[in-house]
């Protein structure tokens, strides 16, 4: 009769004890006695039982993923569907400003597959209503004036930066909407026609849909499907990522999930490490009216030691996805594998919150950041950035562009209390 992975894991243990039970004894007889030669007997007769029942593990392991796969397969969400028919007829590209009537666009997006949380109206309101921003949305319908796509544009025109436009600023998400691979290329051709028409100087539109059209493909998101319970991921994650989260166990971490009760802290850990990474901080009113937007589907996790904040994640459902866009750990926590303890509790969060996927949000292929991910069992999802100019250039304005290096390199150096003052001006000009 064949075992489950429970007895087969409970009989190794057993026979791995007794292992080391025969090998203390080894050293309580001579070398070539019969009492020696017992002992190997012994060993020998163990050890074929451990590779056995390892070999057998394995394989009911496998079987056990392979029986998941079947039967609890989940599709990935749906900002990460391919285009490619095209759509049969005449459509025409309007535009229509932020403050226009925009009644049918969120209908539109409310039923659409490949719209995500970040092309609803809520969070139309709030990007629109950051400093600098001035948005429409541009609109696609066939000859019977039914809405078949669209994209959100926003301009943002900045004392430090100029005028230009991206799709969406500040997020992971909020491209072209469409099912059509013409129609999401008409769209891009309007914007590519904005930049050299010098509307703006530089529009980015950021997808994780491919075309013809050249674009970067530097960044990816990084994501992990979630199992049903907490037990099957601790299993999956295998024993060298456990051992590192157990390594925090002797600062005796504590973990509290909340909203904005929980933005103090969130805010003192997250503007301690973005001046340490040379990044302008967010101001915390940012993160403030966006969970005023979003009430249902924002949370903050902290971790604590000592009562004191240490690390912590900006937590946003997206449908059947929890996203962590913004996560931060003070320096002096990472030799403590704080980051890897506060990672462990909010996938235990998000799949206590019954999500299907866990983002860990946008990286750079073969980063450090993409590594770390990458050991959770986060798998990449391309993204598409088309950028457009006058010149046609290929720069971004993405703050890893090689031409903010020598500001990062000075943010570093100045005080904590400082880039909170100052961060915020120099954040929200950049998208």
């Amino acid at each position: 009769m064949s075992m489950d992975i429970k007895e087969v894991k409970q009989q190794l243990k057993s026979l791995k004890a007794e292992k080391g039970k025969i090998a203390r004894q080894f050293k309580e007889v001579d070398t070539g006695s019969q009492a020696h030669q017992d002992l190997v007997a012994r060993m020998q007769d163990v050890s074929a039982s451990v590779k056995r029942l390892e070999a057998e593990q394995k394989a009911l392991l496998k079987a056990q993923n392979a029986e998941n796969a079947t039967s609890d397969t989940v599709s990935l969400p749906g900002q990460f569907t391919p285009v490619s028919e095209d759509f049969n007829g005449n459509f025409s590209i309007s535009r229509i400003p932020a403050d226009g009537d925009l009644s049918a666009w969120w209908q539109f997006v409310a039923k659409h597959k490949q719209a995500s949380v970040y092309h609803q109206q809520p969070v139309w309101d709030f990007i629109t209503a950051q400093p600098y921003t001035a948005g429409e949305i541009l609109l696609v319908k066939d000859d019977h004036h039914k809405i078949i796509g669209g994209m959100p544009l926003v301009f943002l025109t900045t004392p430090l930066l100029g005028n230009f436009g991206v799709s969406l600023p500040f997020f992971n998400y909020g491209g072209p909407v469409t099912r059509f691979a013409n129609v999401f290329k008409a769209l891009l051709e309007v914007c590519q026609q904005d930049a050299r028409n010098n509307d703006a100087k530089y529009i980015e539109i950021r997808t994780t849909t491919k075309t013809a059209l050249t674009a970067s493909t530097k960044k990816v998101s990084m994501l992990r499907a979630l199992p049903a319970t907490t037990a099957q991921f601790d299993d999956d994650i295998g024993a060298k990522v456990r051992a590192q989260v157990k390594k925090a166990a002797p600062h005796r971490p504590t973990f509290k999930v909340g909203g904005q009760e929980l933005l103090n802290d969130f805010y003192q850990v997250f503007a301690r490490n973005m001046r340490d990474l040379g990044t302008p901080v967010n101001s915390k009113r940012f993160f403030t009216d966006l969970m005023d937007a979003l009430p249902e589907h924002t949370f903050i996790a902290v971790a604590y030691v000592n009562n004191q904040p240490v690390a912590t994640g900006f937590l946003l459902v997206n449908g059947n996805m929890m996203e962590i866009p913004w996560a931060s750990t003070v320096r002096d926590a990472n030799k403590m594998n704080m980051n890897m303890w506060l990672y462990h509790q909010i996938l235990h969060f998000a799949i206590e919150k019954k999500m299907r996927w866990f983002d860990f949000g946008r990286s750079t292929r073969d980063a450090g950041t993409y590594r770390f991910k990458k050991q959770w069992g986060a798998e990449p999802q391309q993204h598409y950035w088309y950028n457009f100019s006058q010149a046609e250039s290929s720069e971004s304005l993405n703050p890893d562009n090689p031409k903010f290096k020598l500001a990062i390199a000075v943010w570093q150096r100045l005080p904590v209390w400082l880039t909170r003052q100052v961060g915020p001006y120099l954040s929200r000009q950049l998208p």
